[in-house]
């Protein structure tokens, strides 16, 4: 079993004209994200939502050409979890919009997961867990570009 955590400002560096995210904004964009992840994460090829209930959805993927099977958490305007219920890869992935001191928000990105295929502990392991890490910063970055994509053509709007 392995973990990572990334995070991401979200307004940092932004280009003129490029819209301010608020919070609303990127809750939206990990509901978006929920229902297809497709443009939101480069690594993920398919997605389909195969049932609703309350405060949450289930889902199947293909990540990185692994099919699997996704149990989906909301907890309004804080965070999603992402809970892998089939599939190689199991555990748990959060996505949750932090907020610090001086107000500027961040997306952060955790996962603790367990691959079948490799032993607990071992150098195959952290070896993928680094690269897992790597692309995961690559996902964070990719959902807030695709979040303020949707909000700069209208598609996502501000409560």
């Amino acid at each position: 079993m392995f973990s990572v955590e990334r995070s991401v400002p979200v307004n940092a560096g932004l280009a003129p004209g490029e819209p301010v995210l608020t919070r609303h904004h990127i809750w939206l964009g990990l509901v978006l994200k929920a229902e297809d992840a497709v443009p939101f994460v480069p690594a993920m090829s398919w997605c389909k939502v195969t049932g609703r209930f309350e405060n949450g959805l289930f889902r199947d993927i293909v990540f990185r050409g692994e099919a699997m099977t996704e149990k989906i958490l909301f907890h309004p305007e804080e965070k999603v979890e992402f809970i892998r219920t089939a599939g190689i890869e199991m555990g748990t992935i959060v996505n949750e919009i932090l907020e610090d001191e001086t107000g500027e928000l961040s997306l952060r990105f955790a996962f603790t997961l367990e691959r079948e295929d490799l032993p607990h502990g071992s150098a195959e392991e952290r070896e993928f867990a680094d690269g897992m890490a790597k692309g995961y910063l690559v996902a964070v970055q990719a959902t807030v570009d695709e979040i303020r994509k949707r909000v700069k053509g209208g598609v996502i709007a501000a409560a």
